[in-house]
């Protein structure tokens, strides 16, 4: 279920509420993410920067209190233009999605969203699941065009995007810097809304 405009405070809000799937490993929640929820999103992303080098950060440099989380969450529950949702199996936060915005009229049109998982829920059509929920916000608030990036290597998941109409719109050389002389470069994508 999706609900629009609402008020907290004078401000608008967009939020996620509750959406229940079954899966073979069990019951998943994908929702936005509460304030309660702040301490297990932080153990969660400690954790899947660990599991892939896919991610922006290496292991150890995220390192966000759990009040710095909690304004973070909430100043995602309070702006209409972004949104910060959370995929939980048996009631464990394995995933999220974050959709951010650039304050300017010029580029109020657009955003950037990034996902993770957790590597043991891989496979099990979360991420897919996240995105449609993600997607379909987006295009009942008006959002005309969302981009990403993307390693080049991560073929998974950049087929994943073409499925939701992603396009390359261009190649990031030498974008990211793995260690031992390795680095990667990033696709940016992008997908337009079909209302405009």
């Amino acid at each position: 279920m999706l609900d629009m405009g609402f008020k907290n405070g004078g401000c608008a809000m967009a939020i996620i509420k509750l959406k229940q799937y079954s899966l073979s490993i069990g019951k998943l929640i994908i929702e936005s993410a509460q304030i309660k929820d702040a301490e297990e999103i932080i153990n969660f992303i400690k954790q899947v920067e660990s599991e892939t080098n896919f991610l922006m950060r290496e292991p150890g440099e995220f390192n966000m209190s759990i009040e710095n989380e909690r304004k973070f969450i909430e100043n995602k529950l309070q702006n209409d233009k972004e949104i910060f949702l959370i995929a939980k199996v048996n009631e464990k936060v394995i995933g999220t999605l974050g959709f951010t915005t650039i304050p300017y009229n010029r580029y109020k049109h657009r955003g950037q969203f990034g996902i993770s998982i957790m590597k043991d829920f891989w496979n099990y059509g979360i991420g897919y699941r996240l995105i449609d929920t993600f997607i379909n916000w987006a295009d009942n608030m008006g959002i005309v065009k969302i981009t990403l990036e993307v390693d080049s290597d991560n073929l998974r998941a950049i087929k994943l995007y073409k499925r939701f109409g992603f396009v390359q719109e261009g190649i990031l050389k030498y974008d990211k810097y793995i260690g031992n002389g390795i680095y990667k470069d990033s696709i940016t994508m992008a997908r337009i809304s079909n209302q405009i």
